[in-house]
This record gives structure tokens, sequence and C-alpha cells, in this order.
């Protein structure tokens, strides 16, 4: 079933054989890589495991992502990337995306020649479920990207509408889970795998684990999708230092703690917006960051800049007019934030 629908030169693809991945088991004198041999006791002389093998087992034991389902990119943005090369065809297939939603899907469609549909969201920013089913059967679009919670409004989607989404979809369903660690109650759609093969699964390190200058993305999918994404992907695309964060992420016994204050303080920033008189709605986040509408976003933007502020002005989103997306914090910072917005007068 996967087998066809992949493209045809990824099914027939030999992938390259990198030297680290031609024997099994241990040796001490490496001299098949063409590496130097100077180096000091981190190994950066020598090539990494290409196969990251040793993150994606400590995976399986913390996070309880199966390791034979599990497959590590250079970022999210690598997965996508090579997912869209696996499955379309430049110039004849297309994928499809809610809007607004992450940026980066519809790039690198574009970047492959391949076509975007837009679904827009409801007016309540939900999935438009009944749009999207109409759309599949009428386009039939090769892979269904859902972001959940939604980047850049912090929404969840129920994993029933995924499912049923994933079940009309003959394509791929790709379902980034980026900012699930921050949602109460998540149903994730990796448990939806094991009855449709079709669906895959992104998660990050660049979040809830605080690695994002790693760039480590991570896809969870069928063992079969996970075979062919193993033979596409670069030799060596997950650094040494890069391996080793995740490892040291995962090892965190803080990390929950950290996720937890980043959701009280997530509920309490979107009350303190409430209270201000120029914002007009505050949007429901399950993400590490708010979404909430002002009277002028370019202005408020303009404003915090000059207060050595970086917030992220959403404004040219669909729907989305005048909105700020402001990522949580440390305290120190929110306090800093919340002086600021306290001092403008719109």
């Amino acid at each position: 079933m996967i087998d066809e629908l992949l493209n045809p030169w990824i099914r027939s693809l030999v992938p390259y054989s990198s030297a680290r991945s031609e024997f099994s088991g241990k040796a001490d004198i490496l001299l098949d890589a063409n590496e130097s041999w100077i180096g000091g006791n981190d190994g950066i002389n020598r090539y990494p495991d290409p196969l990251a093998r040793e993150l994606r087992k400590e995976m399986e034991r913390v996070m309880g992502i199966p390791y034979s389902m599990s497959a590590i990119g250079n970022g999210s943005d690598e997965v996508i990337d090579l997912l869209i090369r696996m499955f379309c065809a430049p110039g004849k297939d297309c994928v499809m995306i809610e809007r607004p939603t992450y940026g980066t899907y519809s790039v690198f469609a574009r970047t492959s020649n391949v076509g975007v549909i837009d679904i827009p969201l409801t007016s309540d920013l939900n999935l438009d479920e009944d749009a999207i089913v109409s759309a599949i059967m009428e386009k039939r679009p090769k892979i269904v990207f859902i972001c959940s919670p939604n980047n850049p409004t912090g929404r969840v989607y129920p994993l029933s509408t995924i499912r049923r989404i994933a079940e009309v979809n003959s394509g791929i369903t790709a379902v980034d889970e980026a900012y699930c660690d921050f949602a109460e109650h998540y149903e994730s759609a990796v448990s939806a795998i094991e009855n449709n093969p079709r669906i895959v699964v992104l998660r990050t390190f660049s979040k809830a684990y605080g690695k994002a200058g790693a760039r480590l993305g991570v896809l969870v999918s069928s063992p079969e999708i996970q075979q062919v994404f193993m033979k596409v992907k670069p030799p060596y695309n997950v650094s040494r230092p890069a391996e080793a964060a995740g490892l040291e992420a995962l090892h965190d016994c803080s990390v929950r703690k950290r996720v937890q204050e980043t959701i009280e303080r997530r509920e309490a920033f979107s009350s303190f917006l409430r209270t201000l008189p120029y914002v007009r709605t505050v949007f429901p986040s399950e993400a590490n960051f708010v979404l909430f509408r002002v009277d002028s976003a370019a202005r408020l933007y303009d404003y915090l800049i000059s207060r050595g502020i970086v917030v992220r002005n959403r404004s040219s989103d669909p729907m989305l007019e005048n909105t700020i997306r402001v990522t949580i914090g440390s305290e120190k910072e929110m306090e800093a934030l919340k002086e600021a917005m306290n001092g403008w007068r719109g």
C-alpha cells in the first residue's frame, strides 16, 4: 500500500552505503571513512552514527516511541522536505494544508514544484473537517499536513477528526505534534498508525526539550515508511553534538517541570492580556505561545521592538488581522513584557 504511494524513482532508489553502516559490532581501529586521525576525546573527528541508534533507543525508553518506527531529521524541516520528495511528483502532485498554519509545509512543497491546496480554518479557528474531506475527494493530495496544536493559533484538533481525515485520504496524513507537550490531556496520532499506516507523526526536540539549536526533528511512522526515509535521508544528517544534545535532553529530569511552568505562565499571561484595554481577543492556546488581537499589531510590534522585545506579528496570515504571537519565556522575560505592555497606550 505504501509502496504504491511512493515516487517510482524513490521506490527503486539504491541508498548510499555509508562507511559506518556497512559493519556491525565494535571496532577499535577505524580506517574506512577517510576521516582525520587527529581528534580529541569528543570524537568530533569521526562521522556520527548514520542511524542515530543510541538516541532512538533512548527515545523508545523515555518517550515510548518504538525504535522500528522512529527516524531523526535535521530538524522537523528536513523531515517535511523529505516526505514531500518521497511521495510527491514535481509538476504533478499536490499537498493540502489548513490555513493559517506553519508556513514551511507550503514552502517546501513549492520548492519541489508541488501544488498546495489551502483549506481555511473555520471562523473559530478549528479544522473545517467537511471542507477538507470534500477537497481530498476532489483533489487527491499526496500528503495532508495537520499541525496540532496548530502554529500560530495554539488550537488542538480532536484525534477523531484527524482519524476521519486520514481514513478518507488515500495519501499520507502527516500530523505535526511539535507543541503536544504543552497540551494537557493530549491524544497523539501515534496511536492511530497501527490501524492506518498512511499516518505519520512529526515530533521535535526544539520546544519542550529546549534543544532548538541542535536541530533534531523526529519522524514516527510505520516501519515501512521509516525504512524508506532512512534510505532517502542524507547519510550523516544528525551530527554527534546534536545526538549528544538529544540524549542530554532525554536524561533531563527537569523537562516536565519546565513544561508545567510554561503552561502556568501561559495561562497567567493570557489572563493579564484580558486586562489590557487595547487587547480585543485572546485566543485559547495549548502550545508554548499565546496569540491575541489588538487594534494595531504593527504599532504594538514597533513599540515592543523599541523596548528591545521581539514578538511575532501574524497579521499577514489569513483570518489573523492585527494579531501578535508571543512565545512564553522565563519569568523575568514575561515580567519585562508585561511592564512594557502596561506602558503602551495604543
